[in-house]
């Protein structure tokens, strides 16, 4: 079984490309951070990964117009590894998750309003209305959620 699930802030905003066919590709980084205890130690210290992420298709094109730098975001997929030769011969692996689902967590949308502040890039579009965890609301049933 291949399934990934994620759940982190966006390192950077999302990269929008188009294959010659015009199908949209979506790039980008959800930096996760993990707490552990290193041994014979006290005190907690914190990890941070830099995981690639890429969707395809309609997906892709709503994290471009929906997504930006420091969005907190869940995303759902499959993890893939694919290889290609360089100029020069040389064998090079890439490593990333395949998305199948995208959605922006809880106040996502005011940290990424926040960034792009200081980063003077434009705002991102807030996330479609029922879409992604808020959209359960905060009496929401276990048994009522549908996965």
């Amino acid at each position: 079984m291949n399934s990934v699930q994620l759940v982190g802030n966006l390192a950077r905003d999302p990269e929008i490309r188009f294959t010659k066919t015009g199908k949209a590709i979506a790039m980008f980084t959800v930096a996760v951070t993990r707490s552990y205890i290193p041994a014979g130690n006290q005190e907690t210290r914190e990890l941070t990964d830099f995981i690639p992420v890429v969707a395809w298709g309609n997906l892709a094109e709503t994290c471009g117009n929906n997504l930006a730098k420091g969005s907190r975001v869940f995303v759902e997929g499959r993890m893939s590894v694919r290889s290609y030769e360089t100029q020069d011969g040389q064998k090079r692996y890439v490593t990333e998750v395949v998305a199948n689902f995208v959605a922006q967590t809880m106040g996502s949308e005011k940290r990424a309003a926040a960034a792009a502040s200081q980063t003077s890039v434009p705002t991102a579009k807030p996330a479609a209305e029922g879409k992604g965890f808020d959209s359960f609301g905060k009496d929401a049933n276990d048994e009522e959620i549908p996965f």
